[in-house]
């Protein structure tokens, strides 16, 4: 990979957004590499691992939690789960951005709700990749922000739009 991807992907709520991110998630995974998914809240973290751990069942890709609000035996076997590779997808809110969190091999980033994020705070999950290597990073919101839209403008940021299409033919 010469140019990791950045990209914003926008739709609205119920959209597809997620299903999209497992889908980028799912080819990074089968190429042995892992994925960070954050989320802005603990409840979003939890409902978002627990879709993902559905939508997965059987498939033979591990998905770990990671919030501050674990007790230490859970936060100490999310981050062995972490750092070894066990853990195919680490869904989280800002716990797994702390100094603590090691990857075993980060390929991709997925920031949901991104604006609830910083600059910053988003890139330093990018930096726990190896040194050769920058992840990919896939940013979702279903409400862009003027500095959104400034970075899609100027060339920081790719865009795609999430749409759910539905058949009515059959009503």
């Amino acid at each position: 990979m010469t140019t990791p991807m950045s990209m914003l992907l926008q739709g609205d709520v119920g959209s597809g957004k997620t299903v999209v991110a497992l889908l980028a998630m799912l080819r990074v995974v089968d190429s042995g590499l892992q994925c960070a998914f954050l989320a802005p809240t603990e409840v979003l973290a939890s409902q978002h691992a627990d879709t993902l751990t559905g939508l997965l069942d059987g498939l033979g890709v591990t998905v770990t939690l990671l919030t501050g609000s674990m007790s230490a035996a859970e936060r100490r076997s999310a981050l062995l789960d972490t750092v070894s590779g066990t853990a195919d997808i680490v869904v989280g809110t800002h716990a797994i951005i702390q100094d603590s969190v090691e990857f075993f091999d980060l390929g991709l980033v997925v920031v949901d709700e991104q604006h609830r994020f910083g600059v910053r705070q988003r890139d330093r999950l990018r930096e726990r990749a190896p040194v050769d290597r920058t992840p990919h990073l896939l940013v979702m919101t279903a409400t862009p922000i003027p500095r959104t839209v400034a970075m899609t403008m100027f060339g920081d940021l790719s865009v795609c739009t999430c749409l759910l299409y539905t058949s009515r033919a059959h009503e």
